[in-house]
């Protein structure tokens, strides 16, 4: 997790930390997620990760996202698809106040949310490449 930093942004101080922009197309404007950074799961089964120490983050073309409670976001990882392609696991999330007592400095977590596939699964995460075969 990167180091948060004191940071100007409308007018007001805030603390930024700055996410991974990326070099792989996406489907859409993403906010980088560590997925190795797995921290609980609720009690309806969802993951949460540990996902900012600031309020401001930045997304994959480098736009200043201010976040908040409950605040829906579509995040990103990096992976290898089967030909040892880079390829984006991606996914769709709420965030959430820290809650938990063992990562004292972390201010924002982020609840994973399911995504219907068109197969009618549900899964959590998903790949770029999968998404793009799909709608095609």
């Amino acid at each position: 997790m990167a180091q948060a930093y004191p940071y100007q942004y409308k007018g007001k101080q805030k603390t930024k930390q700055d996410k991974c922009s990326t070099f792989i197309p996406l489907d859409k404007a993403r906010v980088w997620l560590d997925f190795n950074e797995f921290c609980t799961i609720n009690e309806n089964g969802d993951p949460i990760y540990l996902f900012s120490q600031a309020d401001i983050v930045n997304d994959s073309e480098g736009n200043d996202i201010e976040l908040y409670e409950g605040m829906k976001v579509s995040v990103f990882d990096y992976d290898l698809d089967i030909s040892n392609k880079p390829d984006a696991l991606l996914a769709e999330g709420v965030i959430v106040k820290n809650f938990l007592e063992y990562y004292p400095n972390v201010k924002w977590l982020i609840r994973l949310i399911k995504k219907k596939e068109d197969n009618s699964k549900e899964k959590y995460v998903y790949w770029m490449s999968d998404y793009r075969i799909k709608r095609k």
